[in-house]
């Protein structure tokens, strides 16, 4: 009996779903690379790909709360909701003070003009519920962001230099200052807000870092599962954009970013060998826990797409880079007439990116929130 080249494929797709799925069990792969392939199989027997016309329909978001969290790529997150907003002239919570606030207020942040609510918040605060749905729209998407925990932990200390660590003598501050949080901690049961960062800028409450209470912790964590529309991971920050732009319903063009303050300062005192990263394990356990949690839903989130999912995953990463390429280049020759086209998809419009664009997407934040404070308070806003 002949098989049409449809039914081959198809018999070809199962046979590697069946392979990859036994070899699946002697690898630890972070995405289930066997639906990957049968997925990626029969969306293209059916005929799609990328050079599908454009198929957004419906409005994209405009209310947003991203929860930036410092040393995860936040900053670089947050670029791409600055420049969206910038464009469609919607409105952000801008903070008094370069960096943001603890929180959502008018003694932190400048109040909205008038008769106006927030569109957009991305500066750094610590998520509370109330305060946050006090001041924003009602149909607000709420988006965060974590990152492995003894990298978060090991970046923030190299950048932020916190004088409870640094400050301690010695040629191994980093294990001395774990070695005494767990000493302490047997005695208070206590746990170290350095330790624990990213819980901080979620809105742990104190109790929680006072006591290793894993049912109030889970139960906290869940609060913020059905809160948060979508929390992103940097260990597939390619992945958890390309989700954020289907939940967002947005041009791909506008998620597409440059990677931003990365932590090139070294310091010879700060190690973080592997007894440190046990210590820290007991010290951060409430960032370990959030991060786990969010993590296994971000994989979840990504089976449940169409097969589509990995065709546009690829196409982003392909674009992103083109557009990043051009955008260096442009910068270091300082040819602000140099321009790029970029053709139409199944998940943009055509477009062109100029110099000035380029601009945007190494700006520094503090430079571009005081470029919106002087726009979103000139004399047509107000």
């Amino acid at each position: 009996m002949r098989y049409s080249t449809r039914c081959r494929l198809l018999l070809l797709g199962v046979c590697a779903f069946v392979t990859l799925f036994y070899l699946r069990r002697y690898t630890n792969r972070t995405v289930d690379v066997g639906e990957k392939m049968l997925g990626n199989i029969l969306y293209r027997i059916n005929g799609y790909s990328s050079q599908n016309p454009y198929s957004l329909t419906g409005n994209p978001v405009n209310h947003i709360a991203f929860l930036k969290v410092r040393k995860a790529a936040s900053t670089t997150v947050e670029n791409i909701f600055l420049r969206y907003g910038d464009e469609k002239n919607l409105i952000f919570a801008l903070p008094r003070h370069s960096g943001g606030g603890t929180e959502l207020t008018s003694s932190h942040f400048y109040p909205p003009p008038k008769n106006k609510t927030y569109d957009i918040t991305c500066a750094h605060v610590n998520y509370d519920t109330n305060s946050f749905r006090r001041v924003l729209h009602a149909d607000t998407k709420y988006i965060g962001i974590v990152r492995e925990p003894f990298s978060h932990f090991r970046s923030y200390i190299r950048f932020t230099h916190p004088k409870s660590v640094v400050g301690i003598p010695g040629d191994n501050p980093v294990l001395e200052y774990l070695s005494r949080e767990e000493q302490n901690r047997n005695k208070t049961g206590h746990m170290a807000s350095v330790c624990n960062r990213m819980a901080v800028y979620y809105g742990f409450s104190r109790d929680l870092f006072s006591k290793r209470d894993r049912r109030q912790t889970l139960k906290y964590i869940l609060k913020l599962d059905k809160e948060m529309d979508l929390v992103l991971v940097l260990e597939f920050l390619d992945e958890s954009i390309v989700l954020m732009r289907r939940i967002l319903n947005w041009d791909l063009r506008h998620v597409l970013y440059g990677k931003l303050r990365v932590n090139k300062r070294e310091d010879s005192r700060l190690k973080f060998g592997e007894i440190a990263q046990k210590l820290h394990r007991n010290c951060a356990y409430l960032d370990y826990q959030l991060y786990e949690f969010f993590v296994q839903k971000l994989k979840e989130k990504i089976k449940d797409q169409p097969p589509d999912f990995y065709d546009e995953l690829a196409y982003f990463r392909k674009t992103r880079m083109k557009y990043e390429d051009f955008c260096l280049s442009s910068i270091s020759n300082d040819d602000n007439n140099a321009s790029i086209t970029f053709e139409g998809s199944a998940w943009n419009q055509p477009f062109v990116i100029t110099w000035e664009h380029c601009k945007k997407l190494y700006v520094h934040d503090v430079t571009y929130l005081g470029m919106l404070i002087k726009k979103q308070y000139s004399a047509e806003y107000l």
